[in-house]
């Protein structure tokens, strides 16, 4: 039991090491809106601030900013909105094939006059979207955040501080350093962080997975 515990230690201290951060240029966002519905997009002193206006109930607008391919476990941001009644704020990223997703357990409000302080959001649950894949076995491609009313509305968000969090190089790592030399590599299938090592499959508890 020791051991397994020594190992699972060894593999989180390797995601650890590895993680690198982004800083994300929000001067490169463009408009993402739904039909008859529109975003303007303006950038000054490190903030992105957003005029959105939509036709009808729980249709979307606001922006995206282009990744190239990245394997993103997890994405910090600060925001704060205003808005007329009841309107989501969405945050999710998109893979090539169009699939966006987004953490269903976090249900963002857009009426926050201050800034508000978002770290870690792992958005694993898809938007209005189907696939066949679990979240982080495709790379993505960009980086999105909508405004949702349930009502047609107009209103403004502002963004700042935008990071993403990603898979470093396997350089100099932790687990390198453990007695046995073995590669181990992170994964999240079906909502669930795995770890891959020697052609098998463990959890977090350091099981096999079959």
């Amino acid at each position: 039991m020791k051991k397994i515990l020594l190992f699972v230690a060894a593999m989180f201290a390797a995601v650890a090491v590895n993680a690198k951060v982004i800083n994300v240029d929000l001067s490169k966002a463009t408009e993402m809106a739904y039909t008859n519905c529109s975003a303007t997009p303006s950038y000054a002193d490190d903030v992105l601030t957003v005029d959105y206006n939509t036709a009808g109930g729980w249709e979307w607008a606001g922006v995206e900013i282009a990744l190239d391919n990245l394997d993103v476990t997890s994405v910090d941001f600060e925001y704060k909105g205003v808005t007329e009644g009841w309107t989501s704020f969405v945050v999710y990223l998109r893979a090539e094939d169009g699939a966006r997703w987004y953490d269903n357990a976090d249900d963002f409000s857009m009426s926050h006059a201050d800034w508000f302080s978002k770290a870690e959001y792992v958005p694993t649950g898809l938007l209005w979207d189907a696939s066949d894949y679990a979240f982080g076995e495709k790379p993505f491609i960009a980086l999105g955040f909508i405004a949702n009313p349930g009502s047609a509305t107009t209103g403004t968000f502002s963004l700042r501080k935008v990071k993403l969090t990603v898979p470093g190089d396997d350089s100099g790592t932790a687990v390198e350093n453990v007695s046995d030399q073995h590669k181990v590599t992170k994964i999240v299938r079906g909502g669930q962080v795995l770890f891959l090592r020697d052609g098998k499959t463990f959890n977090a508890l350091g099981a096999e997975v079959r």
